[in-house]
């Protein structure tokens, strides 16, 4: 196996385990970096994928399964709350992947 690629993958916390396990089973090995970012402050994961260029489709096909993008209302903000109390809410699209593919000059394993 020769590692030419590095996909920087940026997935929603709550998503991240099942990709794990998907990649594992695909024999997709990645290191796991925790972080918080994005419009809601929510938890983010980031991979680190090492994989050869040939299996990037599979890697994209695994992604799209494991981490749908899906729709979810928030609280608007405190200072637009109606009258009767209760904050307006607006819809917002969570989940998903950003996915970042860099050529890998050399990979060594010590």
């Amino acid at each position: 196996m020769s590692i030419n690629r590095l996909a920087i993958t940026i997935v929603d916390g709550t998503q991240s385990h099942d990709l794990m396990v998907a990649l594992g089973a695909e024999g997709i090995r990645a290191t796991i970096v925790n972080a918080t970012g994005g419009f809601l402050h929510d938890s983010l994961v980031t991979l680190f994928i090492g994989i050869e260029e040939r299996r990037l489709p599979r890697l994209f096909t695994l992604l799209e399964e494991q981490c749908p993008r899906r729709m979810r209302y928030v609280p608007l903000g405190v200072e637009t709350a109606m009258a009767s109390g209760y904050p307006t809410m607006i819809e917002t699209s969570e989940g998903g992947a950003a996915i970042f593919i860099l050529p890998v000059e050399e990979f060594r394993q010590l």
